[in-house]
């Protein structure tokens, strides 16, 4: 390692950083270009078999629909990050099993589009089982269906469904409609 690289490391390594509260965006995705990720995807459902998908419009994956998901910080255990997730991504808490239904290694690559292009590359996707609570209702406030955060319930997957979450597919079973009618 040169001088140079090693020093800044030094530096990053005795500053006061607190992985408990997260961490400064551009450190978090340094490191995520470095190594994995843990993140939590949520397969949130409801009585009438819905699945529910929030819009992904971002720097870092194509305009799509996507299972909510979050990544885990330092310190948090499944439950704490799954509430935490559910909340920011759709404004509630959820009913959950902790038993996650699948895990994934889940490599998208280069993405030449960003500045540094193994950012949020790869991510150890953990899925657990979710279901809204008893009167729980979409609030979307002002956004409309094309911006990043836009929830909405589906009966089968979109034809933009998230392509890197494909990797569930054997577990989105009941939500593949395989003829349109």
């Amino acid at each position: 390692m040169n001088k140079e690289l090693y020093d800044a490391v030094e530096k990053l390594r005795f500053a006061e950083i607190d992985g408990y509260s997260g961490l400064p965006e551009n450190l978090f995705l340094l490191i995520s270009g470095l190594i994995p990720i843990p993140n939590v995807d949520l397969l949130i459902t409801n009585d009438k078999n819905q699945i529910l998908l929030t819009r992904r419009n971002d720097d870092f994956y194509q305009k799509s629909w996507h299972i909510p998901g979050g990544c885990m910080r330092f310190g948090e255990d499944f439950e704490y990050r799954i509430q935490q997730t559910a909340l920011n991504e759709i404004g509630s808490k959820v009913l959950v099993d902790l038993q996650p239904i699948a895990v994934r290694s889940v490599f998208r690559g280069r993405n030449e589009n960003q500045l540094h292009a193994n950012e949020r590359g790869h991510t150890i996707a953990i899925l657990f089982s979710c279901e809204v609570l008893e009167n729980y209702q979409i609030n979307n406030k002002d956004k409309n269906q094309d911006d990043n955060g836009y929830c909405k319930w589906f009966d089968y997957l979109p034809d933009d469904f998230m392509e890197i979450q494909k990797v569930y597919l054997d577990v989105l079973k009941p939500w593949i409609y395989k003829e349109k009618i």
